[in-house]
Order: structure tokens, then sequence, then C-alpha cells
């Protein structure tokens, strides 16, 4: 073998170089020609979103994608303090767009900006990992270290909730000082061409305390008082400007039902009313309270026989039958009627879709209140104990802790993950058909928003 023939480059040896310049990933910093282009897809998918859905769209695509990303950053930040192996942190999945190297993690980001991932190393038993490297591993630090991580992104969630709930209540102010509106918080939001409310005088804000002397402090009460009479004459008790008036007038009948009386109001929510900063750390937390409250409440209904009967007859019937419209969580009229938004599943379609339209109608207020929502009721599911979710690796922890504690053996206990594959696989498969039909459901039936 000559000289020449030992250092001459061959083709094999220029493959990494020339792939590099084509789409692979050097994970240096620097851009490949392929990751220019996917870059420059992601770049105009986003400008032909501004003008297909105006700068509300653009902003709900980027909270979507702030909000995931500061997920996994909690994760990423509570397994560097306690020491463990992160090798991985991309923004996005599917081919790379930009990678580098910092030390043992390689940071970057993928085409499809639909989520994040953080790479833990031995995050369960079943992962082989380099004998090297398994001090460091997930499954060998302590109780609290494993609970920490597998709780962050949850928490990071939570996080976000109370703050734009704190800037809610102080920097914009909401009806009543409250996200959540109590039944009887409502008050005259609109009112119908010749009806019998616009015959007595009534006005939008007007507080409807009686008709004929029967309490109407909740919107059920008013139907209560007002289904059995059609044609009528009531007296109308209201408060206005802090004055209490006495309006007569006759009730019409339903337009849908003739048995039914019929006043013509529907219901809205209190004036706006702007917190101190000392008043709003307590009202926030008891907002956040109420909302985590509504939120479980929701996932009971949904996941119930009934619910996902429900929700069933909405994927079957979706061509059929019009979309309701969504309630608004802080003024919602209760009826003895199944309302399809309980059990309404929407995809990340249809929140999109309520997000531009809330930004439309109410601005920058509307969207922080529904991102409000999006995140606690995020970091609510995302508890629920079965992998792959946050909660099963919460739950496993607290299951081996328990072991430990029973045994008393003083050394560390490992679940046999591998038995919880099967159920895994399931949760998987529920995830794959809840993500299906919601976006069937929000293509061939879109929630109506206006």
């Amino acid at each position: 073998m000559t000289t020449h023939q030992t250092d001459a480059p061959s083709d094999r040896d220029h493959q990494p170089e020339l792939l590099g310049h084509l789409g692979g990933d050097p994970g240096d910093g620097r851009m490949t020609l392929g990751q220019w282009v996917r870059l420059g897809v992601v770049g105009g998918l986003l400008v032909w979103l501004t003008a297909a859905t105006g700068v509300y769209g653009l902003i709900m695509v980027l909270g979507i994608v702030v909000m995931i990303t500061l997920h996994e950053l909690g994760h990423f930040v509570m397994a560097k303090r306690a020491g463990m192996k992160v090798t991985e942190f991309f923004l996005g999945f599917g081919p790379r767009i930009w990678s580098v190297h910092r030390g043992e993690t390689e940071y970057g980001l993928k085409l499809i900006p639909a989520g994040a991932y953080v790479k833990i190393v031995g995050m369960h038993d079943i992962e082989e990992v380099d004998p090297a490297d398994e001090p460091r591993t997930y499954r060998q630090q302590p109780f609290w270290q494993r609970f920490g991580v597998a709780v962050a992104g949850s928490t990071v969630h939570f996080l976000l909730a109370l703050g734009l709930i704190f800037i809610l209540l102080v920097g914009v102010g909401l009806p009543g000082g409250e996200i959540v509106q109590k039944p009887s918080d409502w008050r005259v939001g609109e009112i119908s061409e010749d009806s019998a409310a616009s015959r007595a005088g009534l006005q939008e804000g007007d507080d409807i305390v009686a008709i004929d002397g029967r309490d109407t402090s909740t919107f059920d009460d008013l139907r209560d008082v007002v289904g059995p009479r059609p044609g009528e004459e009531v007296v109308v008790t209201v408060e206005r400007d802090g004055e209490r008036l006495d309006l007569s007038t006759t009730l019409g009948t339903n337009p849908d039902d003739e048995t039914l009386g019929f006043l013509g109001v529907g219901a809205g929510v209190r004036d706006d009313d702007r917190l101190s900063v000392i008043e709003g750390v307590p009202a926030s937390v008891d907002q956040f309270g109420a909302v985590a409250t509504e939120s479980i409440k929701g996932l009971g209904k949904i996941f119930t026989p009934d619910g996902i009967g429900s929700y069933s007859r909405q994927v079957r019937d979706a061509r059929d039958e019009p979309a309701a419209e969504p309630s608004d969580p802080r003024a919602q009229a209760a009826s003895d009627e199944e309302d399809p938004n309980e059990t309404r599943l929407l995809s990340l379609l249809g929140v999109f879709r309520i997000g531009v339209d809330a930004g439309e109608a109410g601005g920058a207020a509307s969207l922080m209140l529904l991102f409000v929502f999006i995140n606690v009721f995020i970091g609510i599911f995302n508890l629920v104990p079965l992998l792959p979710f946050d909660g099963g690796h919460v739950s496993i922890a607290i299951y081996e802790k328990v072991q430990e504690w029973r045994r008393r053996e003083g050394r560390r206990y490992l679940a046999d993950v591998g038995k919880l594959i099967p159920m895994t696989y399931a949760v998987v498969i529920v995830l794959g058909l809840i993500f299906v039909s919601s976006l069937y459901l929000d293509l061939a039936n879109p929630v109506s928003v206006n």
C-alpha cells in the first residue's frame, strides 16, 4: 500500500461532508442546505397563517409553542438540578432544522412545531444505559428528585395560569374580580328585538332582581318564573346605576316552544372590576382553584359511560347536526338539557379556531382567559396516573417509595415497568383515537364561536 493510497480520501470519507451540505445534521450550530429549506417552509407557513387568520392566528400558534416549550423546560431544569444526564432538548418533531451540542446535551429545532421533548437517560428499568452513566440516570435518583422532575411540566402550566389570572384580575379587570363566575353573578347581556324586555325598557347591564316579587338571582330562576306564564303581564324589578326600578310588560312566547313564556334577555356578566395588587394575590389563588375544579369536573363528565356515549354520538352525527356555541366559562346559564360542550373534545385545530375568534371578539384579554383554561386543563390532564403521561412517572415514583418503606431493606427499589407496557400501549391507542376523532369533529362540525 503506497502513501498516496493511504492518505487519499475515499468516496466514503466524503459522504458525511456531502450529507451535511445536503441535509445532514452536524450538530455544531451550522445550518445545512436542507435545514435552510425546512426553516423556509416553516417561515412560509407562518406567513401564510398570518395572512389567512390574522395576527391572532399567529399569536395562538406562538402561544401554544411557547407553552409546550416551557413545559419541557420545567423537566429539563429539574433534571439538570438533580444531576441527571439530559442528552436532548428539542422543540418540535420530525426532521431537524437546526441543532447544537452544548456539553452533553443537544439543543435544537425540528420541522413540526407540535410539541417538544427532553430526553433524560434511564427513565425506567427496561432502558439500557451505559454503565458509566447509570449513577446519573433518572431511575437512580432519590424519590423527591424523581418526583420533582415528573411534576415539573404540570407545575409550569399551573404557574403560567396563575400569572395570567393575576394579570387579568389586576391589570385588565374581570367581572366581579372572578375568572369563573357564580350563577348569581349575571346581568342582562343582550335584549331581543320586539320582545317583552325591549317593550319594558330594559337595558343591557341591568340587574334583574325579581319578577312579580319572585327572586331571579340566577338565570335559571328567571326561566323558572317566566316559563309558565306566556302572555301574562308582569312587573320586572331591576337595579340600574344603584337605583331600583319596577317595569311592567307582557311576556311573549318562546320562539321554540309556544307553551313557554319569553322575556327576551340574554345572560351577561357584571361590569369589569380591577383588583389591587394586594387583593390580586389571594384572589388569583382562589380563582385558580375554581378553574381547576371546573377542569376536573369537565374531565369527570367526559370520561364516564355517559360522557363517552355523548362524545361518540357527536362524532357519529358530526355532519348532521350544527355545533353548539361554546359556553362562556364565566357566565354559564345552567340547563337541564344535555350540553354537548361538556363532553366535546377539541383538537388543536378547534382550540386554534376558538382562540382566533376570541381574540377578534375580545382582544388580548380573551386570549389570556383562554390560555388560563388551556394551561390548567393540560396541567391536570398530564397528571393522569398512567404512562406515558407525567402522572404515570409520578405514580411509579410513589409506588417505588412505598415499596422501599414496606421492605425496609435500605436500598433502591425499581418497579418492573415492563409489566405496564400493554397498558401504556392501550393508553396511546386511546389518545390516538381521541386525536383523530376530535380532529374529524372539528373539521366536519366546527364549534360555532360567533
